[in-house]
């Protein structure tokens, strides 16, 4: 007969005594942690449920970054309408009374002033003034006059009416563009590249909004990716401790077991920090509305649906290059360079200017001996002017011409350096939004073709362990592989996770590349 083993009681050897009692201590550790861990988690339980068309919505109100762009075009339109202010006509008007008095003699300056006088009056001047947009400049004036005293020991009366006009209008510097010109349009491009500014900075923040937002779901569904892994470890704890206590394993290996519920445990604590990362970006980027909420864990509801996504790189290239909005911004720069060009160019002709005026004058005066007083008529001078009794008619032409143009040939030399400084950085900017293009196209080619691998690599992992946990069941197998295979299995789930985030970060960053992100979404922006 074969001999009998003797079978060994864990009470009569000192190592077992040891290896239980280590056991006790890490089982106390492990339930420690357990409970540290649960903390968190019973602190999230209210959660705020968020899809990602609403997290664009939040952010497009409330992002502060967008909010302090959105001022820069309402400053443009102010500086725009400052600018035709120029044209503004200006009216004076003014009233007054005199009373004035001289006792003669000569004055050395003036010897035609000998009068003695003594008279009061009564003035009023109006006048319009402005410039039209071809750089002519106008005037209109009107006058009234009346005034009665003693002149020369003579008793007088008088009325004195005055209209008139005059105007300049420049026949070659300043005709086609001048200052005021220049400065509307500049101005008026500089709106334009700040409402550009405006949707480039919609776009980037959409654009990161999305990003953001598949990161949460990414880190989010990791998170339950190593709860899932933590559980099985803990049932796999618990079936290995029924198998020790049956004799079937040793203590040795329920401490690798215990080793590897510890360790997951160690990975979920670190997959809930990066779930609490990936909320604090997202919550930065929906502004006010969501930072106020930060004691709330935000739960996406919307999971990445990655489908294969046909991408054309030369369709790619045409909707970027003549829809990116910072392309667009150089176009602008470029135009406003031309307009200095154009105004460089002009000043360097001669000033040649046209005039022309006519004005119109009433006038009624009486002179009496004293004590006779002097009446004049105020109708009569008001029928001079009327009538036209005493015009004055000018036409003729001002020719200035400088005899240096050092500043003005400086300037427009200058512009013109300007210019071809902007086309440099047009062309600069095509080539970088190209290649941005280009590599936002290959990440999204390579990203489906990851997330067919990794899903194929789920499958197989899933397999795999369901097929060595059969063999541990039936005693062909190590628990050393199964532990693995399911650190594979949860590994294999985490990168297909990521696959997944990845491929749709790579598609919101090639619509963002090729200036469509806000097309695909039916986001529009109108300005005032």
């Amino acid at each position: 007969k074969a001999p009998i083993p003797k079978s060994r009681s864990p009470v009569s050897s000192p190592t077992v005594i040891r290896t239980a009692w280590l056991r006790l201590v890490l089982l106390q550790g492990a339930l420690l942690v357990c409970a540290l861990l649960s903390l968190p988690i019973a602190a999230a339980s209210d959660t705020w449920r968020l899809s990602l068309s609403d997290s664009i919505e939040h952010a497009l109100r409330n992002n502060r970054e967008l909010q302090v762009a959105r001022v820069v075009p309402e400053l443009g339109r102010l500086a725009l309408s400052s600018a035709y202010a120029f044209y503004d006509p200006q009216l004076i008007v003014s009233a007054r009374t005199e009373s004035a008095a001289d006792s003669g003699g000569f004055d050395p300056n003036d010897f035609s002033r000998d009068a003695i006088y003594d008279a009061d009056s009564t003035l009023a001047d109006v006048g319009l003034a402005g410039v039209l947009p071809s750089g002519l400049t106008y005037s209109l004036s009107g006058s009234y006059a009346a005034s009665e005293g003693e002149r020369n020991y003579l008793n007088f009366d008088s009325y004195k009416f005055f209209a008139g006009g005059q105007i300049q209008q420049p026949l070659l510097r300043n005709l086609w563009i001048d200052q005021p010109r220049l400065t509307i349009r500049v101005s008026r491009h500089q709106l334009r590249i700040s409402e550009f500014g405006v949707s480039y900075l919609t776009m980037d923040i959409v654009n990161r909004v999305q990003q953001a937002y598949y990161e949460l779901v990414r880190a989010r569904r990791d998170l339950e990716i190593r709860q899932d892994l933590l559980d099985t470890k803990r049932q796999f704890l618990a079936g290995t401790q029924r198998k020790i206590d049956v004799g079937m394993l040793t203590a040795q290996d329920g401490l690798v077991a215990q080793a590897q519920v510890a360790i997951q445990q160690s990975q979920l604590l670190l997959a809930s920090n990066l779930v609490q990362l990936a909320e604090h970006d997202l919550r930065l980027l929906l502004g006010d509305f969501a930072t106020n909420r930060s004691s709330v864990g935000i739960l996406p509801t919307d999971r990445p649906l990655v489908v294969p996504e046909r991408c054309d790189i030369d369709e790619s290239w045409q909707r970027g290059l003549t829809q990116r909005p910072d392309l667009l911004q150089i176009h602008e720069e470029i135009a406003s360079a031309k307009d200095q060009i154009r105004f460089a160019r002009n000043q360097l002709f001669p000033s040649l200017d046209l005039v022309a005026g006519y004005n119109r004058r009433g006038a009624s005066a009486v002179q009496t001996y004293p004590p006779t007083r002097a009446e004049a008529s105020l109708t009569d001078a008001w029928d001079q002017l009327a009538d036209g009794v005493a015009p004055t008619e000018m036409v003729g032409v001002v020719l200035a011409v400088p005899l240096g143009l050092s500043a003005e040939r400086a300037a427009y030399r200058a512009s013109r350096r300007l210019e071809a400084q902007a086309q440099l950085r047009l062309q600069q900017k095509r080539e970088i939004v190209m290649r941005e293009i280009a590599d936002a196209v290959v990440s999204a080619r390579s990203g489906w073709e990851r997330v067919r691998a990794a899903r194929s690599a789920t499958l197989l992992a899933r397999q795999a362990l369901e097929a060595e946990e059969r063999k541990l069941a039936g005693g062909k197998s190590e628990m050393f592989i199964v532990l693995q295979m399911q650190n594979d299995f949860a590994l294999a789930r985490s990168a297909e996770v990521l696959a997944e985030a990845d491929s749709q970060k790579a598609l919101s960053q090639l619509h963002f590349a090729e200036g469509s992100l806000l097309e695909r979404l039916r986001i529009r922006i109108e300005f005032e």
